[in-house]
């Protein structure tokens, strides 16, 4: 059994995860699939990252989900291995290269029965019928702006499932509530500032509540409303943008791409 700060992982689950590290590490050399550049770092931050939101969540067995720009299969292979044979899942992302090092990984894990991969436009597969609507959850990490993930991923899930996007709040958002803490830390006072961090902390908590009032409201067209605290703790869910599906997604979403991009540029926009 192996026990990281975050995560206990079984030792046969924990030597594939590694492998699959130095899977991306080995492939990373010829072709760019992270801006991480040792097998550590990758380990740690790609995937036990990827497991470490999710690990209370409640999989029975049966359960699927889809994760859109997939890239190098983050986080959809970390949670296959993880949550292990309870589970199946379809990694989508456009790009071939990445595409083919997803299959030559699955194959390699040994995990082709429990995975599908996708190569297509993810806006374009979530209006297919046989992916529409279907899927208990959804996840993403840094495949777009949260806006695109949102109108993108949504429509996957079916009533009653959710969507998971990565969102992480920056340095100045953690440990704000103990002011004390944050500003009798010396290293960030030499580099920030006490009077610099309050002024990043009030900018970033405007631009956080545009974007999740935004995102919250636009939820509501896709079929779908952003969690309560109540139900994030039911889901144990307790970080990043969490949405639940209540009925079936429109058949005008997902929008164009270009119509979308837009909408994120419009935000930003608003947000700066």
């Amino acid at each position: 059994m192996t026990i990281s700060n975050t995560v206990i992982i079984p030792d046969e689950v924990n030597r594939k995860l590694r492998e699959y590290a130095r899977l991306i590490y080995e492939h990373n050399k010829t072709t760019n699939i992270t801006g991480l550049k040792d097998s550590e770092s990758i380990y740690n931050e790609l995937i036990l990252g990827s497991i470490t939101p999710l690990k209370h969540v409640n999989v029975p067995r049966g359960t699927s989900f889809i994760d859109i720009g997939t890239g190098a299969g983050i986080p959809g292979i970390p949670l296959l291995l993880y949550f292990g044979g309870n589970i199946k899942g379809v990694l989508v992302d456009s790009n071939n290269k990445k595409i083919k090092f997803l299959l030559n990984a699955i194959n390699t894990l040994g995990i082709n029965d429990i995975v599908t991969v996708i190569q297509g436009r993810v806006e374009e597969i979530a209006k297919e019928k046989a992916y529409r609507d279907s899927f208990d959850f959804a996840v993403s990490r840094a495949f777009a702006h949260p806006l695109m993930a949102l109108e993108y991923g949504l429509p996957f899930v079916k009533p009653g499932g959710w969507l998971y996007i990565y969102y992480s709040l920056n340095l100045y958002e953690i440990g704000f509530e103990n002011n004390k803490t944050v500003c009798s830390n010396d290293e960030v006072i030499a580099e920030y500032g006490c009077d610099k961090l309050h002024e990043e902390k009030n900018a970033n908590k405007r631009d956080i509540t545009v974007l999740t009032d935004y995102l919250t409201k636009h939820s509501l067209n896709l079929g779908g409303h952003r969690v309560t605290i109540e139900e994030a703790k039911k889901l144990k869910l307790y970080e990043g943008l969490i949405f639940l599906k209540d009925g079936y997604t429109p058949a005008n979403y997902p929008r164009k791409h270009a119509v979308v991009k837009r909408d994120v540029e419009s935000l930003r926009n608003i947000r700066s």
